[in-house]
């Protein structure tokens, strides 16, 4: 709530503290927050259908190395982070995190991705996914293809990619294209659709795959809402809760935390500007110390009722 982290802290204990978390049960918070999500979802939208979007983060770590931590050169003072896949609703006024896993080194995206998608559609009926190039393969296609699941991507600049590319800003081919993506697991069609786009270094070429019935520009307004997930991401840090903790358990235990903070705060703003997040925090702890004092016991017996 302060943005300090429990080490910090000298009321209540760090100790006693971080006991207290290291006490909490982790599938039973994720089972609390899922839960969480389902009344959410009933409260901010009135359909099932809404488009979602998977994305990874990597939170940097400082300590020793551990075989679940990967290896991320961009991360600010350390080589060593803990991999995160996020799933969430980014509809406008309704991007919520509905998942985050862990992901170690040796897990296959396709994996990762399967498992997002059936909590997906457990939770509800996704009317379309976005993902970044890191799904660009031909399992994740399958995967996709499989549930009849409409998705968009961008296309990964091969070769074939990018001279199709330049044979569109010459003008000598077609926006829309049927393409075969290969790999070593085989071969899926897809449709290669072409915008252009004017940048500050002239006009670029923006590739995309999908498997919908639209056409290039309804694809890159469709995707642009992808943004909102990387938003939603940044968003999370102004509730996560700092450490200097090496135990891994419990920093996926902040994110449950951050993520329940977040889209509590969702719920409350329902589409609009207000309350900011540092309005939200402040509400809740008024809120949370009405609470403890409703819930304390009466130190003095109720007076006895007076005779008339």
């Amino acid at each position: 709530m302060d943005e300090v982290s429990a080490e910090r802290q000298s009321r209540p204990s760090p100790d006693v503290v971080l006991r207290r978390l290291h006490e909490v049960d982790e599938g039973n918070a994720r089972e609390k927050l899922e839960e969480l999500n389902r009344r959410i979802l009933e409260v901010l939208s009135s359909s099932e259908e809404l488009t979602i979007a998977v994305d990874f983060t990597t939170l940097p770590y400082y300590g020793e190395e551990d075989p679940l931590l990967v290896s991320d050169s961009r991360l600010p003072g350390t080589n060593l982070g803990i991999k995160f896949a996020v799933l969430s609703v980014v509809e406008e006024g309704k991007t919520i995190t509905l998942k985050a896993r862990q992901v170690s080194p040796l897990e296959s995206e396709v994996s990762v991705l399967e498992d997002l998608l059936d909590y997906a559609e457990d939770l509800l009926d996704p009317s379309l996914v976005l993902l970044d190039r890191g799904f660009y393969s031909v399992e994740a296609i399958r995967e996709l293809k499989s549930r009849n699941m409409g998705f968009i991507m961008p296309a990964n600049r091969t070769n074939p990619v990018k001279k199709i590319c330049k044979k569109f800003k010459k003008g000598k081919t077609s926006p829309e294209i049927d393409y075969t993506v290969s790999g070593r697991k085989g071969e899926e069609e897809v449709r290669l659709l072409l915008t252009e786009k004017e940048t500050e270094n002239g006009k670029e070429i923006h590739p995309f795959i999908t498997n919908m019935d639209i056409d290039p520009d309804e694809a890159s307004e469709s995707y642009s809402w992808r943004w909102r997930i990387e938003t939603n991401i940044r968003e999370l840090e102004k509730f996560k809760p700092f450490t200097t903790s090496q135990s891994m358990e419990l920093r996926r235990l902040y994110l449950l935390i951050s993520m329940t903070l977040y889209n509590l705060w969702i719920l409350t703003r329902n589409g609009k500007e207000h309350p900011r997040a540092h309005e939200f925090k402040d509400w809740l702890e008024i809120e949370l110390i009405i609470i403890k004092v409703l819930e304390e016991p009466r130190t003095k017996p109720p007076p006895l009722p007076t005779l008339a």
